[in-house]
């Protein structure tokens, strides 16, 4: 009798042990979530920072931007300088691509993109008439990724020209959620992707002429 008495406390015992050891867990994976969604951009507060990304250049390893039905991407090689990744944007066009960055490919997309990383928003409108801000047909989206690639740090639709004429409106995918910026931030990656447009027209008249000598 006393054998079983004894057991049974054994088994209360355990069970609550196990019990303990459970919600600790569950409270730690909710803190990491809760730490990784204020690190990588919460879809709730990503604008209330006043920062437009969530993250530094830093944390920042691929941009991918979409413009006029073409993808560009925009990576860091080894060393951590940015290059422009050829093959997501023509193609294969230009196979001999090297996933290097020369000093000027570098210092042309760190101005570009540092001017994004300092943006500041504007102002913040929480909305389901996202039609009025012109997002819903966006003239640039930018994708940021981190070391994992597999899903964005953020994804942003850069919609109409404000009334202002000084500010655009942006929206953050997957929210309710747009914004202002100031409209030089938008203009800034615009001229960046015509900058790489002309590399790529000026790569591929290369690639013909070599094409036809042989």
């Amino acid at each position: 009798m006393r054998s079983n008495l004894t057991l049974k406390v054994v088994w209360v015992i355990l069970f609550w042990l196990i019990a303990f050891i459970v919600f600790i867990n569950l409270n730690q994976s909710g803190e990491e979530t809760k730490d990784n969604h204020a690190g990588h951009g919460d879809h709730k507060n990503v604008f209330e920072s006043g920062a437009l990304l969530p993250v530094g250049l830093s944390e920042i390893f691929s941009v991918e931007l979409v413009y006029q039905g073409n993808l560009y991407l925009l990576e860091k090689d080894e060393a951590g300088h940015w290059f422009y990744h050829a093959h997501g944007a023509t193609n294969g066009v230009l196979e001999s691509h090297e996933h290097v960055a020369t000093p000027d490919e570098n210092e042309t997309i760190s101005v570009s993109l540092m001017g994004l990383e300092n943006a500041r928003v504007e102002r913040r409108l929480k909305t389901r008439e996202k039609d009025a801000y012109g997002v819903t047909k966006p003239s640039l989206i930018s994708l940021l990724y981190g070391w994992d690639k597999s899903r964005p740090i953020s994804q942003f639709a850069f919609g109409d020209l404000a009334t202002d004429r000084l500010s655009r409106y942006i929206h953050l995918v997957g929210s309710d959620q747009v914004a202002t910026i100031a409209d030089y931030q938008y203009t800034n990656l615009i001229e960046l992707v015509e900058k790489i447009q002309t590399i790529n027209q000026e790569a591929s008249r290369e690639i013909s002429k070599s094409r036809k000598a042989q």
